[in-house]
């Protein structure tokens, strides 16, 4: 049946005209649902189910960590969008237009998190849903339909509690007892206490891992971007390989979930340094993130704490780069760690020089590669290659654009500019055509 069956549906609007673009979807099911309710409609279900996201890593923590919090999102996207296909065609929603939710599972056991939280998830997704739908008909359904449609959608929501439940249930069982049954399980809960800085033997922490922790050591993470997981071997493969190119002589591999590794290479004189020079090349969606040499079990921690930094801001990065050292963003790592707080310094420190449009960020990057060069116009103009007059003609309009000049705070001025060129949306303001 056509969605015209239920006209109001065609009316629903997002609030971003972009959101349908951020689907975390596969391809195809995107396709699907546009073609089927159009992109209005559409772009409603994406955000709803990140609304849906929100509200649940809001109450439950433990499920806010990175690959969780992805596939949270996932799950409610894949819930949203299922049900509004499911309102537009008259139908039960069933569990093959929203599998994405049990990939989810495998993600929150090897995290050691309680299928509590999980069970919690759902009610909580429930809730949201039925909020923004029912305020949605509310609004859109004439009065002598209302009744009717506003009953069938709670209906149709509380069958998708039962289906979730039961299909989530029974996957985080089947995924705790193939984690149980591992040793990866053992070691991972070695290597939690060691990261949380609990107190742990270490003898019996070295016996465990099969790793000396004694020694300097160099962390990685690798992780596949990507709408379907990587293959393990894969992501094992590029993390040994930039350990091995960093001198690591041993190395602790291990898997964390289905689209994540931790890895951590060692050696005893001297510590193991970062390098670009790696001879094997990840295929398309892998990416890894280094940390930085540091000795003993302090240092085992503290370089994964440098890698997961890296990793968050190499996810925000415009930079299309598969290798993402800390070495080269430590300073964005630092500045970003409250992001709406970096936002707000770049707006502050930028003005209009945070602006939209093509023009706006040339002048903006131009400032920036003449304040790395130490306001040297000879400098900026070979680096970007363009006449020394084109340089300054844009100085003087960054400034002009900023309201205030270049050497007025100078430090923070730069700051917000490193900010802006390797995080870009991420930190410059929205506009309504965005």
């Amino acid at each position: 049946m056509h969605s015209m069956q239920r006209p109001w549906l065609a009316g629903l609007e997002p609030v971003d005209a972009q959101s349908f673009s951020t689907a975390s979807l596969s391809r195809a099911r995107a396709d699907e649902l546009a073609s089927l309710l159009g992109p209005g409609p559409a772009g409603w279900a994406v955000e709803l189910g990140a609304l849906m996201a929100a509200r649940i890593t809001s109450a439950i923590p433990e499920l806010a960590v990175d690959a969780v919090a992805t596939e949270v999102r996932r799950g409610c996207e894949a819930v949203a969008v299922g049900t509004l296909i499911a309102l537009a065609r008259d139908t039960d929603v069933t569990f093959a237009a929203m599998s994405e939710v049990l990939t989810g599972p495998a993600e929150v056991v090897a995290r050691g998190i309680g299928v509590e939280h999980m069970l919690r998830s759902i009610h909580i997704a429930h809730a949201a849903a039925t909020e923004v739908l029912l305020d949605a008909a509310e609004r859109a359904i004439p009065e002598p339909q209302r009744f009717s449609e506003m009953r069938r959608i709670n209906d149709l929501l509380f069958g998708i509690v039962d289906v979730v439940t039961a299909y989530m249930s029974t996957e985080y069982a089947r995924a705790h007892e193939a984690w149980l049954t591992s040793s990866t399980a053992l070691r991972m809960e070695v290597v939690e206490d060691l990261l949380s800085g609990n107190e742990i033997p270490l003898g019996r922490a070295t016996r465990v891992l099969g790793y000396d922790l004694s020694r300097w050591h160099l962390a990685v993470i690798a992780w596949t971007s990507g709408d379907t997981p990587a293959d393990p071997t894969q992501l094992h493969t590029i993390a040994a390989e930039v350990l091995a190119s960093a001198g690591c002589v041993s190395t602790l591999v291990l898997p964390v979930g289905a689209h994540r590794v931790w890895a951590w290479g060692s050696r005893t004189a001297v510590p193991p340094m970062p390098t670009d020079a790696v001879a094997v090349v990840p295929p398309p969606g892998v990416r890894v993130s280094t940390g930085l040499g540091a000795i003993g079990v302090d240092g085992f921690r503290r370089s994964h704490h440098q890698a997961s930094s890296a990793a968050r801001v190499g996810i925000m990065s415009t930079r299309d780069e598969w290798l993402v050292r800390y070495d080269d963003l430590d300073v964005v790592a630092m500045l970003s760690a409250d992001l709406a707080a970096a936002g707000e310094f770049v707006v502050r420190e930028l003005g209009a020089l945070a602006g939209p449009g093509e023009s706006v960020a040339v002048v903006r990057h131009t400032l920036k590669c003449y304040l790395d060069r130490d306001r040297s116009l000879a400098g900026t103009s070979d680096h970007l290659h363009v006449a020394r007059n084109t340089v300054a003609y844009r100085v003087r309009r960054a400034e002009e654009l900023r309201g205030r000049p270049a050497s007025d705070r100078r430090l923070q001025l730069h700051a917000a500019l490193v900010l802006a060129h390797e995080l870009g949306d991420a930190v410059l303001p929205r506009t309504s055509s965005d």
